[in-house]
């Protein structure tokens, strides 16, 4: 539950992206930038939460050569 709700958070930024590059009003531009950081900040925690926990793992990365020749 955690992960999806940490993935809807991201579409939630999108959206407000969106809203961001259509809106011609400073005041609205102002609110949906308030409101991106915070959700920012939330989606954070929850992030940390599920790398703490185990459940996110790191990208794969691909192997340096020195590394495979020793």
């Amino acid at each position: 539950m955690l992960f999806q709700t940490t993935i809807d958070m991201v579409r939630n930024i999108l959206v407000c992206g969106l809203g961001l590059t259509n809106s011609a009003r400073k005041d609205v531009v102002l609110a949906l930038s308030r409101l991106m950081v915070e959700i920012i900040e939330f989606s954070k925690d929850g992030v940390d939460l599920l790398i703490e926990n185990g459940w996110l793992e790191r990208v794969q990365e691909t192997a340096t050569r020195q590394e495979l020749i020793h």
